[in-house]
């Protein structure tokens, strides 16, 4: 468990948690990692497609559909994200609060940093943080995902339960093929 996830979702209603032995060192865990493409992941892409297509139907954009860019600067890019922590080669956090469980999901205007994304408390919405940790092992490295969300109301937390319920096989579809590309892509570098 991630000591930095702690501390900005130390409770949460669901959580989901990834892994996979990379014999690699961690700092090149951690390049190939940032380095991952939408292109390397098709039935991911897919998923996330069809997830956008409602806020591309309405004329917006995500980043989320580009191909050739790595999937990290993809959730940069997308303002939504929020960097919480980053510590280059072991851990990258990321931050969000919206209404995920509508065909487009909203989110406040007034989540830019760390601090607000910790102090929000505003009623109708979910957080969720994800952390990706590179943990060091006797024979490589150890990548670690692991999310959490938590509603900010009984109500939302009703709401949300029927969306993961839905989305989880999905979620983890995802998770797992990155997971995946980046040991590829680090037996390829070597």
């Amino acid at each position: 468990m991630s000591d930095t996830l702690q501390r900005f979702m130390p409770t949460y209603d669901h959580r989901v948690v990834h892994t996979i032995g990379i014999p690699a060192p961690r700092e090149d865990v951690w390049a190939q990692m940032l380095a991952v493409t939408l292109a390397e992941l098709p039935l991911p892409r897919l998923l996330m497609a069809i997830r956008t297509l409602p806020t591309r139907l309405r004329g917006g954009g995500s980043a989320l559909t580009a191909r050739s860019q790595p999937l990290a600067e993809l959730f940069r890019a997308d303002n939504r994200w929020v960097t919480l922590a980053q510590e280059p080669g072991h851990e990258l956090v990321l931050g969000r609060v919206a209404r995920f469980w509508q065909p487009v999901p909203t989110a406040p205007t007034n989540v830019r940093t760390a601090e607000d994304l910790t102090a929000f408390r505003e009623s109708g919405f979910a957080k969720a943080v994800i952390s990706h940790e590179i943990i060091p092992e006797r024979t490589g490295s150890r990548l670690v995902t692991e999310t959490r969300i938590q509603g900010t109301d009984p109500r939302v937390r009703r709401l949300f339960a029927v969306y993961w319920w839905l989305i989880r096989p999905g979620v983890g579809l995802i998770r797992r093929s990155a997971l995946n590309a980046v040991a590829r892509r680090c037996d390829h570098s070597v």
